[in-house]
């Protein structure tokens, strides 16, 4: 998760676990909130791998930024790659934010048969 701690079992009881270094990047930084989130989550689920809310929503939003655009030209190519890629995905009707990633165009049933 990008935090580094060191333990000192040694050390008196308020100083065994010392932070050594927490992830950064770009307008994100991360802190003693996200710390006690992710120890919440541990304890909850030992054998879980967590993020902490915040830096899920880092990632949420460089994956937008790093997504198909609305109005953004395609070729047939690339069409079948994105809709084949969109087979792999757990929830493809969402973007991370849980934003639409599709548009009705029109009813199926409308058409002639």
């Amino acid at each position: 998760n990008g935090f580094d701690f060191k333990i000192e079992p040694e050390a008196p009881p308020t100083q065994r676990v010392k932070l050594v270094s927490a992830p950064a990047s770009k307008n994100w930084t991360f802190g003693k909130d996200d710390i006690e989130e992710m120890v919440f989550m541990l304890t909850d689920s030992p054998n879980v791998m967590c993020r902490p809310t915040r830096i899920r929503m880092m990632f949420a939003s460089r994956s937008c930024r790093k997504s198909v655009m609305i109005g953004t030209p395609l070729n047939k190519s690339e069409m079948k790659k994105l809709v084949c890629h969109m087979g792999e995905i757990e929830q493809p009707w969402n973007c991370p934010h849980g934003r639409p990633t599709m548009r009705h165009l029109f009813n199926l049933d409308m058409l002639p048969s």
